[in-house]
Formats: structure tokens, C-alpha cells, sequence
């Protein structure tokens, strides 16, 4: 009887040193795994803002080439920069756009520069790190130097 239950304890200690060894196997297995799900997370945010910015950038710069007038033309590029983002779905307050130029006139280059903070706060294990993370375009185009009549 003696010899029968020492097999059993056997049996049972091998049990659970194999239950332990599994542990470990899932453990070892649920670091990449929360790290691949952290950068898919990562990639389904960052990415899809990134070109709605760079396209609120040429809108700004495309609006405030045509015309004469500066302050209607960063006013113009300002204005089509926010309406870009809205139409893209991203929070314009979280934006910042600026034209930049030397002379206002044509042939003259100006700078539209937009600068968005997207939001990670919802994505596990970054949220702790970062709260948003910067993202800026920049798109340089000349005033239009061959319109012939201004308004």
C-alpha cells in the first residue's frame, strides 16, 4: 500500500510540475501577443490620421495661393485646413495651422503647416507612456503667378 500511494504522490507531483511548465509556456506567450495586439492598436489609430493631415496641410496651402491679398489668403488656407480635418472625422481643436510666407506675391512660396496631437489614451500599454502623440505636415506652394484677373 505504502509503495502504491508514494506512485501516486509521484503521478501527482509530475502533474503538477507539467501544469507548471504550461503556466510558463502561456506566459512566455502572452508578452508577444500583447504586444502585437498593442501595435495593431497603435497602427488602427496613427495611421489613418496621419494622411487626413498632410491632406488638411495641401488644402491650407491650395486655398491661400489664390489670391493677392495675404489676409485673405491665410484666412482662406486657415479656414480650408479645419474644413479638411472636420471632413476627415479628426477634432479640430486638437489641430494647430500656420501660413507662413515671405512676400505676398506672385510666384512667392507659402507654407502651410498643420500640427495635430492624436489621442492614444485608449490603446493599452501606451496610454501609460503617452498621452497623444505629435504629428505635423508641412505643404510649400507659390502664389499663382499666371492668373491674369484678381478679385
Amino acid at each position: 500500500m505504502r509503495q502504491k500511494l508514494s506512485g501516486v504522490l509521484r503521478r501527482v507531483a509530475h502533474l503538477l510540475q507539467r501544469g507548471d511548465a504550461q503556466s510558463f509556456e502561456f506566459s512566455v506567450w502572452m508578452l508577444p501577443l500583447a504586444i502585437m495586439v498593442t501595435l495593431i492598436g497603435v497602427v488602427a489609430v496613427i495611421r489613418p490620421a496621419q494622411y487626413p493631415v498632410w491632406v488638411a496641410a495641401r488644402e491650407c496651402a491650395r486655398n491661400a495661393i489664390t489670391t493677392l491679398d495675404s489676409g485673405a489668403g491665410v484666412n482662406q488656407g486657415v479656414q480650408a485646413g479645419y474644413n479638411s480635418l472636420r471632413g476627415n472625422h479628426l477634432s479640430a481643436s486638437s489641430a494647430n495651422i500656420n501660413v507662413s510666407y515671405g512676400a505676398w506675391e506672385r510666384g512667392s512660396d507659402v507654407t502651410c503647416t498643420v500640427s495635430y496631437k492624436i489621442d492614444v489614451s485608449g490603446i493599452p500599454l501606451i496610454q501609460g507612456v503617452y498621452h497623444d502623440i505629435p504629428m505635423q505636415a508641412s505643404v510649400t506652394l507659390q502664389i499663382e503667378p499666371l492668373k491674369s484677373r484678381w478679385k
